[in-house]
């Protein structure tokens, strides 16, 4: 294998293994943080952020929807300028912004501002800080030094605490909740030992040597979409590869016809799987199905499904999985996984632009 120093400046294997550092770090700071007081509790919750800034959000709503301790809240994820119409004092809005410039979110803050009291900023700082400071509204401060896809584990755990901190959970669903998070770290620590070996007894750089010169194309259920979402973005920006997915059933409608042309495009293509048990029923029909008709066509394909007891355990084993595939195949692509070139040259460019 090439030697992943030449190409991992900002050491992210490091990152990557100790992983469950931050999050012990974040449950830390989330327990640190005071309550907040509202005379009347939301029942919408609405989490504004872009990428990285935004992926521990789609985590947050999909495990607080399978566990089932808001039964009754509407948890939204913006990626827009502006809130939807229907945000309002019944709202709690969460402003989600690793470097507090995203200029999306700031747009979002100030719309927020217009239409609820209920606001919490996740931030190092920048303009979404000033902005909070000058209208009271509670900072949950993240470190510095991650770019803000390799700031996963504070996102998630900070936006579960802002629950227990809003006191939106009852009693019991509280204690529950801090018992799932206190044992996250040792599980992390546990999984995470299969990947920092550099030979094929790893899967993940099993995985990326089957990716490599590869299109990885994803598919998963909505249940599992967040890490749909999380192992395209981690490929795009760490590995510097191109990805793509859906979800089923949506793509049996459609994108499932769509495997002949034109000639030559799908060897190019690497179909990966991502299941879980806790699928609808009706889905993990759908699943063998899609396998039995790719079969027949004789398109190659890979299936995988989290490991461990629980929800929150098996999405985050397959993030784990996914997360150091990306790491590993940017290094077979003898690419930088912490360098994000061309969304900096973006920015600059955007920087520079008028309304």
């Amino acid at each position: 294998m090439t030697n992943f120093l030449n190409y991992d400046t900002n050491s992210i294997f490091s990152s990557l293994e100790n992983f469950h550092l931050q999050v012990e770090h974040a449950i830390e700071l989330g327990n640190s943080q005071k309550e907040i007081i509202y005379e009347t509790l939301p029942d919408n919750i609405m989490i504004s952020g872009m990428g990285g800034s935004a992926i521990g959000a789609e985590y947050f709503k999909n495990f607080i929807y399978n566990a089932e301790y808001l039964p009754n809240t509407r948890i939204e994820i913006n990626r827009f300028y502006n809130l939807p119409r229907y945000v309002d004092n019944n709202t709690l809005v969460i402003l989600s912004s690793y470097s507090g410039d995203t200029e999306e979110t700031i747009s979002a803050c100030m719309d927020a501002i217009r239409k609820t009291n209920k606001i919490v900023a996740v931030t190092v700082g920048g303009k979404l800080e000033k902005i909070c400071k000058e209208h009271n509204i509670p900072i949950f401060k993240l470190p510095e030094g991650f770019q803000p896809r390799a700031a996963l584990g504070y996102s998630f755990v900070f936006f579960n605490y802002i629950l227990i901190k809003c006191g939106l959970l009852s009693k019991d669903n509280q204690l529950e909740l801090i018992k799932t998070l206190n044992s996250l770290p040792e599980f992390i620590k546990k999984i995470n030992k299969k990947y920092v070996v550099h030979d094929f007894n790893n899967p993940a750089f099993k995985l990326a040597n089957q990716l490599f010169d590869r299109i990885p194309l994803i598919y998963s259920s909505e249940l599992m979409l967040p890490i749909n979402l999380r192992w395209r973005g981690q490929f795009q920006e760490n590995s510097k590869s191109m990805a793509f997915g859906n979800v089923v059933p949506e793509m049996n409608h459609n994108e499932i016809n769509s495997f002949f042309k034109p000639i030559g495009a799908i060897e190019k293509l690497k179909i990966i799987l991502l299941r879980d048990r806790s699928n609808h029923p009706r889905v993990k029909i759908r699943f063998d199905a899609m396998k039995e008709l790719l079969n027949d066509m004789g398109i190659d394909f890979l299936e995988y499904y989290g490991i461990g007891d629980s929800f929150l355990e098996r999405i985050i084993d397959l993030t784990l999985l996914g997360d150091w595939t990306s790491y590993y195949l940017g290094i077979l692509y003898k690419q930088d996984p912490n360098a994000i070139p061309y969304i900096q040259k973006f920015k600059e460019i955007m920087n520079k632009a008028k309304d």
